[in-house]
């Protein structure tokens, strides 16, 4: 019986005799099933890293499952590969750290935002960094937002009373009162209502201009219009939430503010190299996680000095910018930006 994995791309070829062998980087990252798209950004930056710092990638389809992570573990072990980037989802990673941990294989993770990886690898000596944001990202992106543009306005609150809206809504209002900003109103709503005219006459009462809202676009559009229909225009500034849902989910005034991870990379790349889907979303952490694994690899051979103590001790030049980790193996970088809605999608700020 042949293994569920077969070699996807091997990307240099075998070096002359005598030569020296190339650093072998290993990249997991779903190429089948429903997270496959995102599979191939991850794979599409690795790549073009791998083409400008001349290593060789073994490449696995590594689903989200616990058996697949270490199945994909297992191989890299096999193919003696240095260093490994990739798992985007944490039953992933989960199943292959073990396997990982035994080889003293780091992993450099870009999808996996819970926190418990790098939290606990004190603990578990997982050889685990981490480009991919942090659990409470969201939140501090939010509270950046108002601090820098809310500070002379009446703003508040409000959430959809789900777990994740309210636990989103809690740390912003947490972070921006540590700042030394206070909402005007904070509030909540029972989601996918037609009408929301209640809270509007509430929200008009207490005199907010601007809404920060945990929930999602479909909300957002009906709270804005039985506000305005109560003579309230409002601001609204929302997460994730409100840039992954489809343009056309509801109309939700032009001019609403969102935060989000970065999306587009184009200008990383030379024209035909990629598609414009391989170069959204993970292309960038791709690209930066495999520049970041080769010349860690480099430092570690030249210096003679550990990998993990490369990784911990280095800044490192990317296509991102300057990355560094911290005792955690948590990265500095910080992909989230402002994206404003046309009337049609949301579009980045410039300088958002």
């Amino acid at each position: 019986m042949k293994p569920w994995f077969t070699p996807l791309f091997l990307f240099a070829l075998a070096p002359p005799a005598g030569a020296q062998e190339p650093v072998r980087i290993g990249v997991a990252a779903p190429v089948t099933g429903p997270n496959a798209v995102l599979g191939a950004q991850v794979l599409a930056g690795a790549r073009q890293a791998a083409a400008a710092k001349g290593v060789v990638l073994v490449e696995a389809d590594a689903q989200c499952t616990p058996e697949a992570g270490k199945a994909t573990a297992e191989r890299f072990v096999a193919e003696k590969v240095k260093v490994t980037v990739g798992f985007l989802c944490a039953e992933s990673l989960e199943g292959a750290l073990p396997v990982l941990r035994s080889a003293a294989i780091p992993a450099i993770d870009v999808g996996v935002r819970a926190d418990r990886f790098t939290a606990q690898r004190r603990k578990t000596g997982d050889p685990v960094w981490r480009l991919a944001p942090h659990a409470g990202a969201e939140a501090e992106a939010l509270a950046a937002t108002v601090a820098t543009r809310w500070r002379d306005v009446a703003f508040g609150i409000l959430d959809d009373g789900s777990v994740y809206g309210r636990n989103l809504a809690d740390a912003v209002r947490e972070k921006v009162e540590a700042g030394g900003q206070r909402p005007a109103a904070v509030d909540g709503y029972r989601p996918a209502e037609e009408k929301q005219f209640g809270l509007a006459r509430r929200l008009a009462r207490t005199g907010v201009t601007h809404l920060v809202i945990a929930g999602d676009r479909g909300d957002a559009a009906t709270i804005a219009r039985d506000a305005a229909a109560n003579g309230l225009a409002l601001q609204f500034l929302g997460g994730e939430q409100l840039l992954d849902e489809p343009p056309d989910a509801a109309e939700i005034p032009e001019g609403t503010l969102a935060v989000g991870v970065e999306q587009t990379f184009r200008p990383l790349s030379p024209p035909g190299e990629a598609d414009a889907v391989e170069r959204s979303g993970y292309f960038g952490p791709g690209l930066a996680a495999v520049e970041i694994a080769a010349t860690a690899t480099d430092i570690a051979k030249r210096e003679g000095k550990p990998l993990p103590d490369v990784l911990n001790a280095t800044t490192f030049d990317t296509s991102l910018g300057r990355i560094r980790f911290d005792a955690k193996g948590d990265s500095d970088l910080n992909l989230f930006r402002v994206f404003r809605f046309n009337g049609r999608d949301f579009v980045p700020e410039a300088g958002g």
